[in-house]
């Protein structure tokens, strides 16, 4: 019951417009009936009738010897028009009628305003009595001296208590307004579907392609606003594009200066005799050494998030990580950690193989460094069901479930990591992966350190 009030709250576009749309019907209704039934008590039809005067014509000269039951048979015939008319018994509110023969009162409606007198026989006219208005009209026999004249109250207030007597104002809505919600709903629904299609094409998209919508429609509200976001993504396009170049550019620029800078250094070391300038120039190795490995990352990055204009080809995966775990081989010798890789047979995957050797040693190499010295990194490789399966496992400190999403993001790195780093290894690992139309997933490995899972879609042999 919570869920269904919680989704009632929420506003929703297509409610709004049912909203918008009852609320019209309703003012659209009133006023329509306000113009008829005004002009309906103006010339109310009663009035501007004759066979209601012919009637009381009738009954007056055929019962003029008998004049009780005249006054009961007139009593009856006010009593019926009030019911027609509506408003009840009350005379401020409803219909009233006066007899007069010889200019003399023979009947007249309880309660009804005797002085209202007609100027002309025949037309209707509005007329002051006691304080208020009326609206009245009289008719003379042309057989006799009888006059009848009908009353009806002019005041603005009155036209809406008979309107309510009469049920038009709120009965017609009753009945129409949920009969029409349905047809309603279903019109917006159907009108929508060009903006729905340009949502549908917005959420599938990955979060680099920032070409131009294709859902181009022929409306021109949702073309005004499809072309605003195009607008928006040409000028991502372009910044995106220009901080890429940027980085990619500066990056190759502090390889040779950095390459130089340790030559030099390596070289100096040679003619250095003192321990504290050896260690001071060792240290100067070691920052050199992060500065570069900091510019490599960064030119991988820029090449990772960069869209992929080649032909994706079958690329042996299983090859492909035992060659570069050879490559990495030396690194984990210096921190004696063994390096174990498990594989049932050859794997291919269809894929760009300079990407994924980025991919392979960002994760491997990760490992290997945040791994205790004498530990152990498994790899292993695998099918499950229709996709390819890597883990990378270790023994380290981990990352903290909340972080697992955070470490993705450029230069993010955990605060309580100890190990030094430029926080673009995963960030590298999940752009090749998205390339690949694959998924990378972080959980805890059997020894309690990190294990990286990457699924990559199986090879379809041509």
């Amino acid at each position: 019951m919570r869920n269904v009030w919680r989704h009632l709250k929420t506003p929703t576009f297509v409610r709004r417009i049912m909203v918008a749309q009852m609320l019209l019907l309703t003012l659209l209704w009133c006023l329509f009936l306000t113009y008829v039934l005004w002009e309906d008590l103006r010339s109310p039809p009663i009035l501007t009738g004759s066979k209601t005067y012919e009637t009381i014509f009738t009954v007056v000269e055929s019962m003029d010897d008998r004049p009780q039951e005249r006054t009961h048979v007139l009593a009856a015939l006010s009593q019926a028009v009030r019911e027609d008319y509506g408003g009840g018994e009350d005379p401020d509110l409803s219909i009233s009628l006066i007899v007069r023969k010889n200019k003399a009162i023979i009947y007249a409606s309880d309660g009804a305003p005797a002085g209202v007198i007609n100027s002309r026989y025949g037309k209707i006219e509005r007329v002051e009595s006691d304080g208020r208005a009326w609206t009245s009209r009289t008719l003379k026999s042309a057989n006799s001296d009888t006059e009848v004249t009908l009353i009806t109250p002019a005041g603005g207030w009155n036209f809406f208590i008979y309107l309510n007597s009469r049920g038009y104002y709120v009965m017609p809505l009753l009945v129409c307004i949920p009969f029409l919600l349905f047809p309603a709903w279903l019109s917006i629904r159907i009108a929508m579907r060009p903006w729905n299609r340009v949502v549908s094409e917005i959420s599938l998209r990955a979060p680099d392609d920032l070409s131009p919508l294709k859902a181009v429609p022929k409306h021109r509200e949702l073309r005004q606003m499809v072309d605003a976001v195009n607008g928006f993504l040409a000028r991502v396009r372009e910044s995106t594009e220009r901080e890429r170049v940027f980085i990619a550019d500066a990056a190759h620029e502090l390889r040779t200066p950095l390459a130089a800078m340790r030559i030099n250094v390596e070289a100096l070391q040679s003619y250095v005799s003192s321990d504290s300038q050896k260690e001071l120039l060792a240290g100067i190795i070691r920052s050199n050494s992060r500065a570069a490995r900091l510019v490599n990352q960064l030119l991988l990055m820029m090449h990772s998030e960069a869209r992929i204009d080649t032909v994706m080809e079958p690329v042996p995966l299983t090859t492909l990580i035992q060659e570069r775990m050879a490559g990495l081989a030396p690194l984990a010798a210096e921190r004696r950690i063994e390096l174990e890789f498990y594989a049932e047979e050859e794997i291919w995957v269809t894929g760009v193989r300079e990407r994924l050797m980025s991919l392979i040693d960002n994760v491997i190499e990760n490992a290997v460094k945040y791994s205790p010295e004498g530990g152990r990194v498994e790899v292993a490789l695998r099918s499950v069901n229709h996709s390819t399966q890597l883990r990378v496992s270790d023994a380290g400190p981990g990352i903290p479930v909340e972080l697992r999403e955070r470490v993705f993001d450029r230069f993010f790195r955990d605060p309580n990591q100890m190990q030094s780093g430029s926080g673009l290894g995963l960030a590298i690992v999940k752009a090749v992966a998205q390339q690949h139309n694959s998924s990378v997933s972080l959980s805890t490995s059997a020894e309690g350190g990190l294990m990286v899972t990457v699924d990559f879609p199986n090879h379809k042999p041509a």
